[in-house]
């Protein structure tokens, strides 16, 4: 690996990091610590109520009021969300802004979670500072189209041409290298170019796992331990889940298992209705419902106690979109149950191992949980085979050379680094 210019400049802005909620902290402190290890400066500027602990870990300053994620216009037909888009628009510049004229230049502004209404926020803070951001990384996460069944043509809906018109107005500077937008899924990077014409750069996820140590030789009757990690959300398949452990748990020929499902925060159904937590499920002794957040010590102790992840993922929402519990767990040697045609299924056929099972399908979810612990020991040994492609492809330094658009970016080999947690 060539030597690498120390004491580079980077900002890192996540509007969203102020707890351990969700995947903002662990993603941000992977990268920060993999530009630290390589003699980068690096700033980072969160959320106004970040914590004591995390603000002192990260050296954040908490900085934003509102993040898109704190509810101002997550409801579609809310008469006030035209305006808290504005507003939140508006509050990006405005503090940015102060964060680039106080502690700039940078040699790399990094977005990691960039919401897709403030992609303009962005254009206009990069047309008053260019020289103070430097090299702008935008990286979009979320899909801004849906799939129909059976179909891998993107479907766009009206506000999906306004997001791809802010990212057209890019253009100039995407051609000229000062600004890359970013994504972690090849299947994103193509929805994307469909809609503007630009490339998007495939970063590789750092949040990744070191490989499980050796476990001692379970007893048959040992009951097999699936976990569903991260929050729950009605897209990521819950209910076709909890469907799917109901018939398990009352097949009397289905081998010994309990299950782990993280629930850390309310959530709602297709037609926004409450969706709760099975009861039956709760009271019968072999379902946990972890309903706290987790710190990393936490994660990591529940990710080592894993035999198979099952991420049942709605394919209409996660046809292109990554799973960062999914890397986690290829990187670590754990088998995955997850849906067929989705880019989960396509990172367990190339680095993984496990079963596919078709979209919300809970009868072949249960079939398929059978059918795991009936072989477990086969697939561990796949999956712990596997887990050197899947590491080799998350790598710190890959995604390194990525965020800085170094040469050689997608050929270099893996790196250690800190694990990184999505909870």
């Amino acid at each position: 690996m060539p030597d690498r210019p120390s004491g580079r400049r980077l900002l890192i802005v996540e509007e969203a990091l102020k707890d351990y909620v969700g995947h903002w902290y662990e993603y941000v402190r992977a990268v920060a610590e993999l530009a630290q290890g390589e003699g980068d400066r690096v700033s980072v500027v969160g959320h106004r109520r970040a914590t004591p602990a995390l603000v002192a870990e990260l050296a954040v300053e908490p900085l934003f009021a509102r993040s898109p994620w704190d509810g101002d216009y997550r409801e579609p037909f809310a008469p006030w969300r035209k305006l808290a888009i504005l507003r939140h628009a508006w509050q990006t510049v405005r503090q940015i802004g102060a964060v680039l004229r106080r502690r700039g230049p940078f040699d790399c502004t990094f977005v990691p979670t960039v919401f897709v209404f403030q992609i303009w926020a962005w254009w206009l803070l990069y047309a008053l500072y260019p020289a103070r951001i430097g090299r702008l990384v935008l990286l979009v996460r979320n899909n801004v189209a849906t799939y129909r069944p059976d179909s891998a043509v993107p479907v766009f809906g009206g506000v999906s041409h306004v997001i791809g018109w802010g990212i057209r107005a890019f253009a100039g500077d995407v051609a000229a290298g000062r600004v890359v937008f970013a994504t972690d899924s090849r299947r994103l990077a193509a929805e994307y170019r469909e809609l503007t014409g630009i490339d998007f750069v495939v970063f590789p996820s750092p949040r990744i796992a070191a490989p499980m140590p050796a476990r001692p030789r379970r007893r048959a009757a040992q009951p097999m331990h699936f976990a569903c990690l991260g929050p729950a959300r009605f897209e990521k398949g819950i209910d076709v889940l909890q469907q799917a452990i109901a018939r398990y748990l009352a097949d009397p020929a289905s081998p010994p298992a309990r299950f782990t499902i993280q629930w850390p925060a309310p959530i709602r159904d297709a037609a926004g209705q409450r969706y709760e937590p099975d009861s039956g499920l709760a009271a019968s002794g072999q379902v946990a419902f972890v309903t706290e957040p987790l710190d990393s010590a936490g994660y990591d102790a529940l990710l080592g106690q894993t035999d198979c992840m099952v991420l049942p993922y709605r394919r209409s929402a996660y046809f292109a979109r990554i799973s960062g519990v999914a890397v986690e767990a290829v990187t670590a040697g754990i088998p995955v149950i997850t849906t067929a045609d989705t880019w989960t299924a396509e990172l367990v056929e190339t680095a993984g191992a496990g079963l596919l099972v078709p979209d919300g399908d809970a009868a072949s979810l249960t079939a398929a949980l059978a059918t795991l612990a009936a072989r477990r020991p086969r697939f561990a040994r796949l999956a712990a085979e596997r887990s050197k492609t899947a590491l080799a492809a998350h790598s710190g330094e890959e995604f390194m050379r990525a965020l800085w658009g170094e040469s050689g970016a997608g050929q270099g080999p893996a790196s250690p680094v800190r694990p990184a947690r999505l909870r």
